[in-house]
């Protein structure tokens, strides 16, 4: 037993100790991937929160009208193109893979491991924020004040659930973090600009197509971007190594031994 908990260990250590490589910037720990199904639990417990919601009564929405919204916002009450939900369903989706894509670069596909744990532990914390946030408030989604929607949907789950825009923000997320992975490993890079530029576009088709398609208001838009683009950015920022280790840590298993060599660069 004790062998099988100090090989766990030697494991542990190997995978999300310091980084080995030059090129990888950042330091990944154990508490890190433990992170990752304590976010997903909070996240599930926030999901069972937001579904939790009361419906609303038809007597009620039936009296509602875009006129009841803000003049910034109104203009989403009176959108319900079903089709721009299908393209911000594949617009999100995209973005959700474009991390993934930089695996193809060899140096970070060395630290391939690393990459996906600071992944995973970005989007667990977007789930966490959206759905502890978004189950706290009760603002009504702009198809609610539609006339020409069916009130199933007006009345149906989801409905209060319009603040703060979770699509966008979860986009944001993906993409900016595969744009700050990038910055991290190349820093130097000439036309940066064109990375940062690309890692907006997937995030700014999602929220058009939630907009024409009545789910977010423009104010809800406004305030989820910022989260998705922060959570991408903070979370890599926040592991990146402050200097290049002089000691190395290398855990190996050999014949049934656990042996962990220590290097000092001088």
């Amino acid at each position: 037993m004790i062998k099988v908990v100090l090989t766990g260990i030697l494991i542990l250590l190997n995978i999300f100790n310091v980084c080995l490589s030059q090129t990888c910037p950042y330091r990944v720990r154990a508490i890190d991937v433990i992170s990752i199904p304590v976010a997903g639990g909070l996240s599930y417990l926030g999901l069972k929160e937001l579904r939790a919601k009361p419906r609303l009564d038809s007597a009620y929405v039936v009296t509602l009208s875009p006129e009841d919204v803000n003049a910034f916002d109104r203009g989403a009450a009176r959108n319900n193109q079903s089709i721009a939900g299908t393209y911000s369903d594949a617009a999100l989706y995209t973005a959700i893979a474009l991390p993934f894509l930089t695996l193809a670069d060899k140096n970070i596909r060395h630290d391939g491991l690393k990459i996906v744990t600071l992944y995973l532990e970005t989007m667990g914390a977007m789930g966490v924020i959206y759905t502890w946030g978004v189950s706290q408030t009760r603002r009504k989604r702009p198809y609610v004040y539609n006339s020409e929607v069916e009130m199933e949907k007006r009345t149906g789950k989801g409905a209060l659930n319009s603040f703060f825009a979770g699509h966008p923000a979860a986009a944001a997320a993906s993409t900016f973090f595969a744009a700050k992975v990038l910055h991290d490993y190349y820093p130097d890079m000439k036309n940066e600009w064109i990375i940062w530029t690309a890692a907006s576009i997937p995030p700014a088709l999602v929220a058009y197509f939630r907009y024409q398609n009545g789910q977010h208001f423009p104010t809800d838009i406004i305030a989820g971007l910022p989260i998705g683009v922060a959570l991408g950015i903070l979370i890599p920022e926040i592991h990146k190594r402050k200097k290049d280790a002089n000691i190395s840590i290398i855990p190996t298993y050999y014949n049934q031994t656990g042996i962990v060599s220590f290097t000092y660069k001088f």
